[in-house]
């Protein structure tokens, strides 16, 4: 998300989109392996499929139609992340870009290098103009 912010849709690398089938992926396994299902597939916590994510967990257990369902359930999630990441970036685009350029020249940031970036932008949102 913050590749598409800052460089555009076009330029995401395939570093991030290994990172969007990871969301993918989790989704998936938080709809047919955890239970997590809006009111489509009834509203009790129910695992499809086995821990290892290689299919259901009784091959018997859900129809063509429960697939699709599961399937839409998990691009509700995905969609609902997206939205959250994008806005969450988007009201935050002064950090973003400069962890940007923090991560262009060192590779990295750790915890406390994030803290003191996150503390100091918010001091300048809440500065008096």
């Amino acid at each position: 998300m913050a590749e598409e912010i800052i460089y555009g849709e076009d330029e995401v690398t395939t570093g991030a989109s290994n990172d969007l089938q990871q969301v993918r992926n989790i989704a998936r396994r938080m709809v047919a392996q955890w239970g997590f299902a809006f009111e489509e597939l009834g509203n009790a916590p129910l695992a499809w499929e086995s821990a290892n994510g290689n299919g259901l967990a009784n091959p018997k257990m859900a129809s063509g139609a429960t697939e699709k369902m599961i399937d839409e359930q998990v691009k509700i999630i995905v969609q609902r992340a997206y939205d959250a990441c994008f806005k969450t970036l988007s009201e935050n685009r002064a950090l973003l870009e400069r962890m940007t350029n923090e991560l262009i020249e060192k590779e990295t940031i750790d915890y406390d290098e994030l803290q003191k970036m996150r503390d100091e932008e918010t001091n300048k949102k809440l500065a008096p103009a």
